[in-house]
């Protein structure tokens, strides 16, 4: 009979594949829950960062290049996504480096940012070199904000190792919910 793992060695064991995965659909939360780990020893913060910056990254690339393929007929079919792209579409025709660089921190605009730069003028390799710098570097400000923010409750609210896995599993709940309300959100 198999012994259970500890929460920590959870973290330790899976804690990058959590990022990932989890990052693929709300990178902060998950993001800042590595920072978390990093601080408290269980995560690295490198390996947290690619595994972030991958993830955001990835879905970076799937949203340019579906716009880049379907982007008429998803504004033809659905409305909301129309709206959003059309309230958008002025600033990245007229910045679209900087649209790149601020994509990642523009919630509510994440999917309809990268499609509408897809169904631009950009080509795909410009957009992808871009855009590995842009998730590097948002992740790392995630990182650091979540580590500083740690050490700040830490510092102002105590130790906080006696509800940290309620904590943890609350906020994977919290993230899960979040991601499937968004992609509910976008499908309706």
């Amino acid at each position: 009979m198999m012994t259970p793992m500890h929460p920590h060695e959870l973290i330790q064991n899976y804690g990058y594949i959590a990022v990932f995965v989890a990052g693929l659909f709300e990178g902060e939360t998950m993001l800042m829950l590595g920072a978390y780990a990093v601080r408290e020893g269980y995560l690295h913060f490198w390996p947290l960062i690619a595994c972030g910056a991958s993830a955001a990254f990835l879905s970076d690339q799937f949203y340019f290049h579906l716009g880049r393929r379907k982007g008429a007929d998803l504004l033809s079919t659905r409305p909301k996504l129309s709206a959003h792209i059309q309230r958008v579409t002025g600033f990245v025709d007229r910045h679209p480096i900087a649209t790149i660089f601020l994509m990642r921190f523009a919630w509510g605009l994440r999917i309809a940012l990268p499609a509408t730069l897809g169904m631009g003028r950009m080509q795909a390799a410009v957009y992808a070199g871009i855009d590995a710098l842009a998730a590097v570097l948002w992740a790392i400000v995630i990182a650091v904000f979540g580590i500083k923010l740690t050490g700040w409750i830490h510092a102002e609210v105590g130790k906080l190792h006696p509800y940290e896995h309620d904590l943890i599993v609350g906020a994977v709940v919290i993230a899960v919910g979040v991601a499937l309300f968004r992609q509910w959100r976008v499908r309706r």
